[in-house]
């Protein structure tokens, strides 16, 4: 799966302030909030846009094919660096394809639209963290 990352500048009042356990309890509850946050958002729009696709099945033709929810369900979050940042990603084989698409299908993105919307939240919790 293709690697999607964020990076906020200008860090350093931020930085200052995590210096006290107060507001280091209060950054790893904004990472655990906007990871699983993610994982919501990227498991809802995968519902909207993986309806099914046909393949061709010798002798029948063209046939629709039901979506399993498999890639759904892979989808996890992983907590790192002490909490201090989150993972989310989907575990099937086949999900950069989805999210990216190929040749002979078009993508359905899911993990990417959800990152944008969840990444203007997390930065706006991050910077009412700062003037806290």
């Amino acid at each position: 799966m293709p690697r999607i990352s964020m990076s906020v500048a200008g860090t350093e009042k931020l930085s200052r302030k995590l210096q006290s356990d107060q507001y280091q309890r209060k950054a790893r509850r904004i990472v655990k909030r906007n990871g699983a946050d993610l994982s919501d958002k990227t498991k809802n729009n995968m519902s909207r846009v993986y309806t099914g696709h046909y393949e061709w099945k010798k002798g029948r033709g063209k046939v629709f094919v039901k979506p399993t929810g498999a890639t759904s369900k892979s989808v996890t979050v992983q907590i790192k660096n002490g909490g201090y940042s989150a993972s989310v990603g989907a575990h099937t084989k086949y999900s950069p394809y989805l999210e990216m698409g190929t040749r002979f299908m078009a993508k359905r993105p899911a993990l990417i639209p959800a990152f944008r919307t969840q990444g203007q939240i997390f930065i706006k919790e991050l910077k009412g963290l700062m003037n806290d």
